[in-house]
Formats: C-alpha cells, structure tokens, sequence
C-alpha cells in the first residue's frame, strides 16, 4: 500500500535526525521504492530535503546493492518518472521530472567506482537523457509558487539536473567519441532556447559536463572547433523576435560561462594546461564573430 505524504513524512524525519542512516534491519531498496512515488511532490521538504537527501545519502554511503541500484535507474527511466507527463508547462509535474534525472549522477558516481551497467545500459541511459533533454518543455529554475502550507515550492531546475546526470555520462570509460559528440551536439541545442533566458546558473551547469567530457582526451582540436562553430549561426539569427534575441543572449551566456571555466586552474588540471589554454582562445574567438558591438 503507498504511504501517504505525511507518513512518509515522519517516517523520513526520523531517519533525518540520526543523520539519514538506514534503520536496522531495513533494507535500502523496499524503503527507496517506497519513497519514489512522491519524489515529485510539490512539497520541497519532503522532495528536496528529506527523500533526496536521503537517498543520495543512502547511494552514496554504499547502502544499495548493484541490482538495486539498477532496479532504481530503471524505475527513474520510466513514464511515471523521468518522462511523467513531459510536455506540461507551469504544473507540479515538472518536479518528478526534474528530481528523478537528480538521482541519476548519483547512480553513475557508484558504476563509476565498481561499473556494474552494460556498456549497452549506458547507450540506452544515454538515449533518454539526451531524449528528456530536448523534450523538456518546462525550464523553472526556482519556482516562488507556494503549496498548500504556503511555502514556495522550491526548484524545480530539470535542466540543471540533466545537466549533473550528463557530467557523470560522459566520465564513464563506456563512453566513447562519437557519444561525446552526440552530447555536446544535445548540450548545443538546449543552451540555445528561444522561450526564456535562463537566469539560474543552468548556463553553468551545462558547462560542467562539456569540461568533463574533454577531460577525456577523446575529442580532437577539430572535434571542439566544429562544435563552436554550431553556435554562430545560433546566435546570429535574426527572427522570430524577440525569440532570437533570447537565444543569442542564453548563448553568449554559455559560451562567457565556458570561457572563464577554461581559465581556472582546475580545468587546467582536468583537460590540461595546453587545452584550457586553446580551448580559451577558440570560444574567445567564437564570442568575438558572434558580437554585435
């Protein structure tokens, strides 16, 4: 029988004051699927604070054996999950979405530590990451609307968390060249929204997985400058407006954002020293055909 919210809730509160550790005796995987069915509540509390953290406690601590945690990313990938009502905009819909692509880094942290997915699984992950990415319709970051109790409902951020679930990809060894490509070709398409300026840091955040799959040294000087070279014409087009305006500013808003990660110290130390330094020098460039002053 599916637990109500509220006693979930308790439940939950319990396990959050002894520092989200497993009760004894119970097992990680009955009390995850128990929790599944309302990761989409509009209550952030319980979605964000108290079954997130606990789950992501529980994955990262160990607490699920590799066939739960494949049981767990197959049910996450389903229609009641990652793709529950996609295509609705401005509904609480969006936070199941949203929080079920969250839990999915997670999963790929631990394959990535003791693999345990088929190459032919993360192909599949692939596919539908890359599917939800360009489907998604609803792009919130933090959402004031309030719940019942009056409280703001929280972030809802999809792009975001697709974003993380697409960093931890593109490290898995399974991963190769022509995957990155379709990744950061995906990257590509969704940074250049034509709806809304996204002012929640997703520029950023898709920035992360672009640096880490350069970090794999797969991708040739050439395979980077194609794929600048796809954001010109993006950034360039002069109608519908003020569509295209929004999709040149989200554009040169990822490609600023790209820029200055390639002149940190740490991606000299993740890409090394010679592709942060030409990886800086071609989106520098790319800004500069791109400017209109």
């Amino acid at each position: 029988m599916k637990l109500s919210e509220r006693a979930l809730k308790d439940q939950l509160y319990e396990i959050a004051d002894n520092e989200f550790e497993l009760p004894e005796q119970a097992k990680a995987l009955p009390r995850a699927l128990e929790m599944l069915p309302h990761l989409g509540s509009p209550d952030a509390e319980l979605r964000d604070d108290l079954i997130y953290s606990t789950l992501a406690t529980w994955i990262l601590a160990d607490k699920f054996e590799d066939d739960d945690l494949k049981t767990l990313l197959k049910e996450l990938l389903t229609e009641e999950h990652l793709f529950h009502q996609l295509g609705e905009v401005d509904t609480d819909s969006v936070f199941m979405r949203s929080f079920s692509a969250l839990l999915i880094p997670l999963i790929l942290n631990c394959h990535r530590k003791r693999p345990f997915l088929m190459p032919y699984e993360l192909r599949e992950l692939k596919v539908k990451l890359l599917d939800y990415l360009e489907r998604e319709q609803d792009l919130r970051g933090f959402v004031l609307e309030e719940d019942e109790a009056g409280e703001a409902k929280g972030w809802a951020h999809a792009i975001a968390h697709t974003a993380d679930a697409l960093d931890e990809l593109v490290q898995c060894k399974d991963i190769g060249n022509e995957e990155l490509l379709e990744i950061l070709d995906a990257i590509r398409q969704r940074v250049a929204e034509p709806k809304l300026v996204f002012v929640h840091l997703e520029d950023e955040r898709l920035v992360t997985p672009v640096i880490a799959a350069l970090g794999r040294k797969l991708l040739t000087p050439a395979d980077v400058q194609r794929w600048l070279d796809g954001f010109v014409p993006l950034a360039q087009q002069a109608e519908p407006f003020p569509d295209c305006y929004r999709q040149a500013q989200n554009v040169k808003n990822f490609l600023r954002s790209l820029y200055f990660r390639a002149r940190k110290p740490e991606t000299a130390v993740q890409i090394g020293d010679n592709s942060a330094n030409a990886l800086a020098e071609l989106v520098g460039k790319t800004l500069q055909t791109i400017a209109l002053f």
